[in-house]
């Protein structure tokens, strides 16, 4: 035991020697290593673009050859952002005839491709574009001199996977949809105005969610435009067989086009759009009262109950405030649709929250620009935040044992 415990005592006395060997070095290390590796990438560009001139002229460097094609005529300098760091003075051949077309570092490239990608998944990711080169700044060590007019530039990438998202093949597996819209400001060729973004949220059958799809309105939410926006997800494939509830606020235009659509979905309107509507026309000192009593009635575990409720409330408030009851009672068939679903679905379906969530993620975002220059720039940011939001949801459905609840019913 005794030598088992000198053993011990050895071992560790090495282990601790090691690490203050590598605490005395590891600062120097690390401070240095970056730069030689640039260095030695900038070494291994220029060898590369010295083996492209000697394949072109057809002999190395002093090399007499009668039969060349071309003479080499000095160098000039160039900067590469690359994700190893910012490397400066990379010399580049010049040749008197022609050009050289490089495949090691092409004209007019500044930045590697590997960088175009981290700042496209950093603008995809939710960093403004006035924020990436801070961010990049951290990640390779130095200066990225990434502007927001580069960022956007390569953002445009995007262009081409907004055109796939918006004409994909959409399976018609949806059992519910939520539908809203949120209102951008935009630059037309006069003067700033805002523009809405019609957006539609699905629940399919097994419980996955999706962000379907979006599209940015010509003349707000007028009918025209919401039939537009289904109709195109119509002939997509969302015939909407198995669809059994829609829900929206209170646009008329939406529930019109939801008639002409899709006229066999029943259709639940949004509880919190519509206690807006009632306290709206409530004096201010009766609107906490009577807007609280008023969610009694949605919070009941059965249809009958909640009908029951809006019968108290209404026998309570009618005298007084009529136009606040009659408010909820036009719409009171289709406030309580939601009753007709699993109990557990209920919450989720009886207002358009879970859209309006996606929203706050499109304000935060949008927030730092004032007013966008074009169409093409909002579809962007908004596919940006659409994609990364279904992304989120791949793989977590809604609630648990989603399709048991729903077969039941």
């Amino acid at each position: 035991m005794l030598i088992l415990a000198k053993d011990l005592e050895k071992v560790k006395g090495l282990e601790r020697e090691e690490w203050e060997k590598w605490a005395d070095v590891k600062d120097d290390f690390l401070g240095d290593i970056r730069p030689r590796v640039m260095e030695m990438v900038r070494r291994l560009l220029e060898s590369g673009m010295e083996i492209e001139v000697n394949d072109l002229i057809g002999s190395d460097r002093w090399q007499h050859n009668y039969v060349r094609s071309t003479y080499r005529n000095g160098s000039y300098r160039r900067n590469l952002l690359t994700s190893y760091g910012y490397i400066q003075n990379i010399k580049v051949p010049r040749v008197r005839e022609g050009g050289i077309e490089s495949t090691v570092l092409p004209k007019y490239k500044r930045r590697s491709t590997e960088i175009d990608e981290q700042v496209l998944n950093m603008f995809l990711a939710g960093v403004s574009t006035r924020r990436v080169d801070e961010v990049l700044e951290s990640l390779i060590g130095g200066k990225g001199n990434i502007s927001a007019t580069t960022v956007t530039k390569i953002a445009k990438r995007l262009n081409r996977y907004v055109a796939i998202y918006h004409n994909r093949r959409l399976n018609d597996d949806y059992l519910y949809l939520i539908l809203d819209g949120i209102y951008l400001n935009t630059k037309s060729p006069i003067h700033k105005r805002r523009r809405v973004v019609l957006v539609c949220y699905g629940i399919k059958k097994d419980g996955s969610r999706e962000l379907i799809d979006f599209e940015l309105a010509g003349h707000g939410e007028s009918e025209n435009a919401w039939v537009k926006f289904l109709n195109r997800m119509y002939h997509r494939g969302l015939k909407g067989e198995h669809l059994r509830l829609a829900t929206i606020d209170g646009n008329k235009g939406l529930r019109n086009a939801l008639d002409y659509v899709y006229p066999q979905v029943k259709v639940q309107r949004c509880w919190a759009h519509k206690l807006r509507n009632v306290s709206n026309k409530l004096p201010k000192r009766l609107r906490d009262v009577c807007v609280n009593e008023a969610r009694g009635i949605y919070s009941q575990a059965n249809y009958d109950d909640a009908v029951y409720v809006f019968k108290k409330w209404s026998a309570k408030w009618k005298v007084m405030e009529p136009e606040a009851v009659k408010c909820i009672e036009d719409d009171l068939e289709e406030l309580l649709n939601f009753y007709e679903q699993p109990e557990p679905l209920r919450i989720k379906l009886r207002t358009t929250n879970i859209i309006e969530r996606v929203f706050r993620e499109v304000r935060r975002r949008t927030r730092p620009m004032s007013c966008f220059n074009n169409r093409a720039s909002v579809e962007r940011i908004i596919f940006a935040i659409l994609t990364r939001q279904n992304k989120l949801w791949e793989g977590k459905p809604l609630i648990k044992n989603f399709s048991k609840l729903t077969q039941n019913t």
